[in-house]
Parts: structure tokens; C-alpha cells; sequence
């Protein structure tokens, strides 16, 4: 108890003493100092203050920027951590932690692309890393298979667009509601889904349902958009 007491003790001691450095100097990196004694305080907010006022004077402060990053992105406030870490990457493209977090934020939204350039920007300072090597390529098998999918969608769409022709969204609908079951397809409920059309969505979900009882893929698509129908019919827009 005594030892975590006098940590407790340092830890405030050493705020007030960055405190004052700052105080006197709002320029300092002290600011640095003082963000990592609060973020261990646990009063992330407050550091958060201090790194967004110090990095006003110190622009180019990795230190400061991948602090504020780090705490951006424990938080899951990801356009902002990716601000950061993009910064940091371009301060120091050596840094290894802030290319693979900017990585995984990268990865996390399917920028695959934009995660391999990093890793292999990365690998030139570190070009004994297995690791970075082995990432890349499973990145680029990902991003192949993004792009083969993107490319069938929409190659299904122009189908799908030119057979309906300038028939309108209610007439496919209603083609399904008496019995057109074999041009039910979960493509075709994706495009719907795609342009907010979530009534139409769940009945081509449904159709699919009705020959293939089993299909839990389907199942699980159908009850998040029959969700999603309902947050549009109580006001809420799809990406809230």
C-alpha cells in the first residue's frame, strides 16, 4: 500500500512540476511529460487537452502525435487515430508501431490498398521483418478478393438494371410478392439494400427463404434488414 501511495504521490508531483514548465513556457515538450503522467492518472481527458494544446507549438512532436493517436484509437475514435498515425508515418516512417496500427485502422474499414503501402514503406526501414512481408501478402490476397467481388457486383447489377429496364422499384417488388422466386437472389437484395429499398430487400430475402429453409446466411441478411426497416421507419438514417 505504501509503495502504491508514494507512486500516486510521484505521479502528482511530477503533473505539478510540467505544470508549471508549461506554464511558464506553453511552447515546451513538457507537454509530453506531463500527457503521459495524466494518461497514467487516468485522466485521459485532460491529456488529451494537453497534446492537442502542446502539438499547436510542436507540430512535428511524434512523441506527442502517437500519444494522442494511441489514446484516439483506444477510444475508437478512428478518424481522428488515423489522422495521427498517418502524421506519425510521415514523420518518422521508421516507426513500426504506428505503420501497424494505422494497418489495422486501415484493415478495419477494407482500405487494403492503402494498408499495403504502408507495410511496404515499413519494410524499407525494416527489411529483415518476416512479419511485414507476410502481411503484405495477405493483404494483397484480401484486396484480390475484394476486387473480384466488386467486380462481380457489378457486373450482377448491370444485369440486374438492364433486365429490370425502366421498370420501377415497386414493379420487381411486386413481381416477387406473386411467386417470381427464381429471380430472388441475395444480389439483387444487396442492390436494394444498397439504395435504402429495405421493404424490397427483405422480400427477395424472404423469396430466398422460402427454397432454402436452411440458409442461415440468408436468415441472419434478413433479420438485419428488416432492423435496418425499422430504424428507417423510426427516423434513423442506415449508417447510424
Amino acid at each position: 500500500m505504501g509503495g502504491e501511495r508514494q507512486s500516486h504521490e510521484d505521479l502528482q508531483m511530477f503533473a505539478e512540476k510540467y505544470e508549471k514548465v508549461l506554464a511558464d513556457d506553453p511552447s515546451s515538450v513538457a507537454f509530453i511529460f506531463l500527457a503521459q503522467v495524466l494518461y497514467k492518472q487516468g485522466k485521459v481527458d485532460k491529456a488529451v487537452n494537453v497534446l492537442i494544446n502542446g502539438l499547436r507549438y510542436n507540430k512535428k512532436s511524434v512523441t506527442g502525435r502517437f500519444l494522442l493517436g494511441k489514446i484516439y484509437y483506444d477510444r475508437w475514435m478512428i478518424e481522428q487515430a488515423r489522422r495521427e498515425f498517418r502524421a506519425v508515418v510521415e514523420l518518422a516512417p521508421d516507426n513500426l508501431a504506428a505503420a501497424r496500427t494505422l494497418v489495422e485502422i486501415y484493415v478495419s474499414e477494407e482500405s487494403f490498398g492503402k494498408a499495403i503501402e504502408v507495410l511496404r514503406t515499413a519494410r524499407m526501414y525494416h527489411p529483415h521483418d518476416e512479419a511485414i512481408a507476410a502481411d503484405i501478402q495477405g493483404l494483397e490476397e484480401r484486396l484480390g478478393r475484394k476486387e473480384a467481388k466488386e467486380a462481380e457486383f457489378r457486373a450482377a447489377k448491370e444485369r440486374i438494371q438492364s433486365s429490370l429496364g425502366a421498370r420501377t422499384d415497386a414493379e420487381p417488388a411486386a413481381g416477387l410478392k406473386s411467386g417470381d422466386a427464381g429471380t430472388a437472389t441475395l444480389t439483387m437484395a444487396g442492390l436494394y439494400i444498397d439504395q435504402g429499398l429495405f421493404e424490397n430487400a427483405c422480400k427477395v430475402l424472404e423469396k430466398i427463404l422460402e427454397r432454402e429453409p436452411d440458409n442461415r446466411r440468408v436468415r441472419e441478411e434478413l433479420e438485419k434488414t428488416r432492423l435496418l426497416l425499422i430504424n428507417k421507419a423510426a427516423g434513423f438514417s442506415a449508417k447510424e
